[in-house]
């Protein structure tokens, strides 16, 4: 049987590739500002920023808007059984891009519950570590319920998407989980409305 699988991300391995090459795209990037700044001066850099934030946000709110649809459709989705292969709390530490000496004050920690299952679709075997719609950090006591309450080894049931059977959540639906679900328009809210009134503001310049 074919399983296919989503990539699961290692946090520690892409730092230790970024504590080697970090300098290489600093340096990229100066260059490439350095070039735009002398090019079309410093008014029109700064709207290009202005703009580059305004689509982030734009994609984030997106992509909330589809963990919403996802998260109402989730309800209605069949149900499958599903055995968690993994289960662990990983924590995740985003340190000070300067390249100085490790300092605490400088570092943000995060936590999200890293839990694999596998199910079975059609004869073919999917594996999933979708909790719910969205992805989002937990604080570390979610994190830790998340763990106990589907520990390696435990069948529980899934819900997985009927034409897109790779896509699977364990929680359907948004209640209980309201304020995640917000997350990606809060923070993407942001984004959009800075690079917005900096387009503005900046446009004075010209």
């Amino acid at each position: 049987m074919t399983v296919q699988s989503l990539p699961a991300s290692s946090s520690s391995a892409f730092w230790r590739i970024w504590d080697k090459t970090w300098w290489i795209f600093g340096l990229l990037f100066l260059a490439a500002n350095a070039w735009a700044w002398n090019r079309h001066g410093p008014f029109t850099l700064l709207r290009w920023w202005a703009a580059f934030f305004a689509v982030i946000g734009a994609g984030i709110i997106w992509y909330g808007l589809r963990a919403r649809r996802h998260a109402r459709e989730s309800l209605h989705w069949p149900p499958v059984q599903a055995l968690v292969v993994s289960s662990e709390v990983v924590r995740d530490e985003q340190r000070s891009l300067s390249g100085e000496a490790y300092d605490p004050a400088r570092s943000m920690v995060y936590y999200h519950p890293e839990i694999e299952y596998e199910y079975e679709v059609e004869g073919r075997k999917y594996r999933s570590n979708r909790l719910i719609a969205v992805r989002v950090n937990w604080p570390k006591s979610g994190a830790e319920a998340w763990v106990a309450k589907y520990p390696a080894g435990a069948v529980v049931t899934a819900r997985r998407h009927p034409q897109k059977p790779a896509l699977a959540v364990l929680q359907p639906g948004i209640q209980g989980f309201e304020g995640r679900y917000r997350i990606p328009f809060f923070v993407g809210g942001v984004f959009l409305a800075a690079g917005a009134a900096g387009w503005v503001f900046l446009s004075r310049f010209d």
